[in-house]
């Protein structure tokens, strides 16, 4: 830019002549178009001062938390100094505002939508619109069959909306599906719910599903092989990664577990093989995590404790063989467990090689805060 702004005086002053104001003019005219561009329009504007354009717009007045709030059992709100881009529309919240909700259905995730209107709406619909116009999917929820623990002895049977399952476009899970997740100490997202053995249907997280283990393998990724019909032919620590792998989620290490079960009643089990995702309440974390400790044993990533004997073995399943293999960790302890289950139980005692109907398994993945 090399016109300045015309003085003021130049354009008001009493001594200005027809002849000096049209000049002014001018020089108003040259120093607008040098610094918003020739045709006057939005977007020459935008790249003339350097300003990204608008389109996607998510933002949030502190990027560092999600851009929701739980205000009641059932109820939430965006908060206050979000916008949102809808269509050509940058939608702004200057308030909190209440999301419009659904009758809500115990373990069920929501997704939340914004409208160019200003309509904020949840439904359980992830791949459609609540209705016809424009809208942008900007987050999501897990509405749970009870709460989340308040000290460590588990949680309750009243359905409620999990806190920690809250995110946004900008505050996720590092994998391509957040749905049936909650976010453990700001730190890792950890599945709700053990892994089902129709997983290829349900996701990784789904409640009141047939658990994967054993006795009842789960479906092969498709990633991995699998037809989309066809179990593996057992459930070992190979096949628990591989599926984890193949949700963009890995097994938890140690610590992670130990966070992600903290809550849980300790030195406890059920008693009883529980078969399906339902909801303990009594073995419910901080976090809303179900099914944590004295239900079934869960594979962890890391090795440890004895090992194998001195020499290769043909014990992967055609895919390679192993020399003095370490046991692979199992974590939480099963219903038959007692005093040993808990968040911090632990066993290095079997080969990864190896398949129970106590062992499961359970995704966790990063936590992403894009800003």
């Amino acid at each position: 830019m090399t016109q300045a702004i015309p003085a003021k005086s130049a354009l008001t002053g009493s001594a200005v002549t027809e002849g000096g104001f049209k000049t002014a003019l001018d020089q108003l005219n040259d120093y607008l178009t040098g610094l918003l561009g020739a045709d006057g329009l939005p977007g020459t504007a935008r790249t003339q001062l350097g300003i990204p354009n608008p389109v996607g717009t998510f933002f949030k007045a502190d990027p560092s938390t999600v851009a929701f709030t739980k205000t009641a059992a059932g109820t939430a709100s965006i908060k206050a100094g979000t916008y949102v881009f809808v269509g050509s529309t940058l939608v702004p919240f200057a308030s909190a505002t209440a999301i419009s909700m659904p009758t809500l259905t115990a373990g069920t995730d929501y997704a939340i939508w914004v409208k160019d209107d200003a309509t904020i709406q949840a439904t359980n619909n992830f791949s459609s619109a609540p209705s016809a116009g424009n809208w942008r999917r900007i987050g999501g929820f897990h509405y749970a069959p009870g709460d989340n623990a308040a000290a460590q002895s588990g949680g309750n049977t009243t359905p409620q909306i999990n806190a920690y399952s809250f995110w946004d476009l900008n505050f996720k899970p590092a994998c391509p599906d957040p749905r049936g997740m909650t976010l453990v100490a700001n730190s890792f997202w950890s599945d709700i719910y053990l892994l089902g053995q129709e997983h290829l249907s349900n996701g990784s997280s789904k409640y009141n599903v047939t658990i994967a283990d054993g006795s009842n393998p789960p479906k092969i990724p498709t990633l991995f092989g699998g037809s989309g019909t066809n179990n593996y032919g057992e459930f070992n620590w190979w096949e628990a990664g591989e599926v984890m792998r193949s949700y963009g989620k890995r097994l938890p290490r140690y610590d992670e577990f130990a966070a992600l079960a903290y809550g849980t009643t300790e030195g406890a089990s059920i008693g009883t093989d529980q078969g399906s995702t339902v909801w303990n309440a009594a073995y419910v974390s901080r976090w809303g995590a179900n099914q944590v400790a004295g239900i079934m044993w869960q594979w962890g990533a890391e090795f440890g404790g004895g090992a194998a004997a001195a020499g290769w073995t043909a014990n992967t399943i055609s895919r390679g063989q192993t020399y003095q293999l370490p046991n692979a960790v199992i974590l939480g302890g099963d219903w038959t467990n007692g005093s040993n289950c808990g968040s911090r139980a632990s066993s290095w005692a079997n080969s990864p090689t190896f398949s129970s109907y106590a062992f499961g398994a359970r995704g966790v993945c990063d936590h992403m805060i894009l800003g």
